[in-house]
């Protein structure tokens, strides 16, 4: 009796009552004025409330969006219409209900009765470790938010993946699958190739709480500057429901996609929160997403980036190496053999805000005054270049250089070296205050 009075009051029925109050009515209300958008929202509703009742992980997350999402929409009816104590009690309920929902969902009105049917130690362990399992999810780091509203995005899905993804006002009955909700979240249901329901965010607001001190963390200085300067975020995430099967490797094929379709000119980076992965948004990333292996184009970090020294006078010391010994460089290009790419310069550009970076360029040509060369890194502050286009520097600005020796072994490469030997000595410092 007990076990069963838990289980009608615990934080988990109440909002599945909730909610399939709300489904109920929303198709009622879409049956009546024929509208599709209702209906679907609806089911949903009643899909989210059914899963809540089976105690299904997935539908926690779900639940308290949805309880969120209503309890703001009263909240705003006591704004713009008229205030009453009914509607706000009732904003109140619902927002109360989904925090309980989030945060504590196995407990309940009557508390009391649980002394005896608490969760075993395995079970409470269990539940934890699902608590904590990073999300299967992908993340665009934006400039700004893209615009995206359901029938956009069940379009972008459906060529994507090659699917029929109904969204909006489109009948769901012969589709593969169905987009639901509103900017800046929307839930998609697919029935191909398995049962899999995913939840795209589209916000404008920065991903890290505390970027700047996220930022600080980061070795790469190219990473650091996108998290401290993005604004907008997009995430296409797997709601993990215990019945899909639906496998990880299969998951991040079909998110890699949607992400992909999703990009545009103002994302900035791409982030795996599950795996730590964090890399440079560029054509050739986006392509390699679409493939059989995404999370590896993820593993493999974009070439050359930029990483920041304690001492700027040794870098400036490493530069005046680079130009001392540039007839080096020089001698060594004249005696290659034509299809040799291992011929590098670094030089700064400066961008249309004024800040100014140093990049590697791939030469291909070589005179007294300018090198030649295709950029081999992505630039950061000027929308003029990218990855591959082709340049020319003055030799008195280059920066550093590499190609090989009468060997073949590298030469050059002196910021690298002076960047390798600073963080060395800062270890062996470290060490000794240690000691």
């Amino acid at each position: 009796m007990k076990r069963i009075i838990n289980w009608l009051t615990s934080n988990w029925t109440c909002a599945a009552l909730l909610l399939g109050f709300h489904a109920w009515a929303w198709v009622m209300i879409g049956t009546w004025m024929r509208n599709q958008s209702s209906r679907i929202m609806g089911a949903l509703m009643a899909v989210t409330a059914l899963g809540l009742l089976m105690r299904l992980r997935w539908t926690r997350l779900v639940g308290t969006a949805m309880l969120i999402w209503i309890s703001g929409f009263k909240a705003y009816g006591l704004v713009a219409r008229e205030f009453t104590w009914k509607q706000a009690m009732w904003s109140a309920l619902y927002g109360l209900i989904a925090y309980h929902l989030w945060t504590k969902p196995d407990s309940g009105i009557l508390d009391d009765f649980a002394g005896e049917d608490q969760p075993d130690a395995d079970q409470e362990k269990q539940s934890e470790e699902d608590h904590e399992k990073p999300i299967i999810s992908l993340v665009h780091l934006r400039r700004q938010q893209r615009y995206l509203e359901p029938q956009v995005l069940a379009n972008a899905l459906s060529e994507a993946w090659g699917l029929q993804i109904a969204g909006g006002e489109e009948d769901v009955k012969e589709a593969d699958g169905f987009v639901a909700g509103e900017n800046p979240l929307f839930i998609v249901m697919v029935h191909k190739p398995t049962f899999a329901m995913f939840m795209v965010h589209n916000r404008d607001s920065a991903y890290f709480e505390d970027p700047e001190e996220t930022a600080g963390r980061v070795p790469n200085l190219r990473f650091a500057e996108i998290i401290r300067e993005h604004s907008a975020w997009l995430a296409v995430d797997l709601m993990q429901a215990k019945d899909t099967k639906l496998d990880q490797d299969e998951a991040y094929r079909l998110i890699g996609k949607a992400v992909s379709a999703l990009a545009d000119d103002d994302v900035m980076a791409i982030l795996c929160p599950q795996h730590h992965f964090f890399n440079l948004w560029s054509p050739e990333l986006e392509k390699t997403l679409c493939g059989e292996s995404p999370l590896e184009a993820l593993q493999e970090e974009v070439k050359a980036p930029v990483i920041g020294v304690p001492d700027g006078d040794t870098i400036e010391k490493a530069i005046d190496e680079a130009r001392r010994r540039w007839p080096e460089f020089v001698e060594a290009f004249k005696k290659r053999q034509p299809d040799d790419e291992r011929f590098i310069v670094k030089a700064p550009f400066t961008g249309e805000d004024g800040r100014v970076e140093h990049m590697w360029l791939q030469v291909f040509g070589l005179e007294p005054e300018y090198a030649h060369g295709n950029l081999i890194n992505h630039p950061m502050h000027t929308t003029k270049l990218r990855m591959g286009s082709q340049v020319e520097v003055a030799v008195g600005e280059v920066s550093d250089w590499i190609c090989p020796d009468a060997e073949g072994n590298p030469l050059g490469n002196f910021t690298q070296q002076a960047i390798v030997e600073a963080a060395k000595q800062k270890r062996e410092s470290g060490k000794g205050a240690d000691n």
